[in-house]
């Protein structure tokens, strides 16, 4: 009995993550749009991830409501709350980032600073995906979801030599020529918001990581 109930709540956590990597999808997509000064896409972008988050938020609640019923081990409890509330972010995070691309203005931003977004970005998207391969890994061979949370890592590290060393310098570089206090803010938060996605799902692969250690 707890066995299956233990598989029925990971299984939720599966659809729980398909529907944070969805939300990234759309930001990404909104992203590319954005750059593309393709505002109807842009738009289609927003709305993907706005729904794909609230779909995550009600799947967040069943896992929680699972929870609540009593019959995991204390610590695998806390860390399956852990693993969905962290991931939650993600898409929030997301969320919040397409909805600001509709009030910057794409044409101002020079085609260097456009490409190095695209880049990031994507980058954000693969970590997303990574992270929830890893996740699926973890029911089917715990060795191989620790290995794919040392790769998860590595994109983590990947992506914040790309802020340091292109992002960064052009959005700097941009501040300065612009001089628009609100747009350049507003850039900033977006790709902190990518940012975070980033940062959040290392977060995730460590928790998934001390699963598989303990299954494993």
């Amino acid at each position: 009995m707890a066995e299956s109930r233990e598989r029925k709540i990971l299984e939720i956590c599966d659809e729980h993550i398909k529907r944070i990597v969805k939300t990234v999808a759309g930001m990404n997509k909104a992203v590319q749009a954005f750059c593309d000064l393709d505002v109807k896409k842009r738009d289609e972008g927003f709305q993907e991830a706005f729904k794909s988050e609230r779909d995550a938020d009600v799947i967040k609640r069943n896992i929680l409501e699972e929870l609540s019923k009593g019959i995991f081990h204390p610590i695998n409890r806390d860390e399956i709350i852990r693993l969905t509330m962290t991931a939650d972010e993600i898409a929030a995070n997301a969320k919040a980032a397409a909805r600001k691309l509709k009030y910057i203005d794409a044409r101002k931003l020079p085609e260097s600073l456009k490409k190095t977004m695209r880049t990031y970005s994507t980058a954000v998207l693969e970590i997303t995906i990574r992270t929830h391969e890893t996740f699926v890994s973890l029911e089917k061979d715990p060795k191989t979801a620790i290995a794919f949370s040392h790769e998860v890592e590595k994109l983590e590290e990947k992506i914040d030599d790309l802020r340091a060393e292109e992002l960064t310098p052009g959005l700097l570089k941009w501040y300065r020529k612009v001089k628009d206090i609100g747009q350049s803010m507003l850039l900033k938060e977006i790709t902190e918001n990518m940012e975070s996605i980033a940062d959040l799902c290392e977060d995730v692969s460590d928790i998934i990581r001390s699963i598989a250690i303990s299954y494993s």
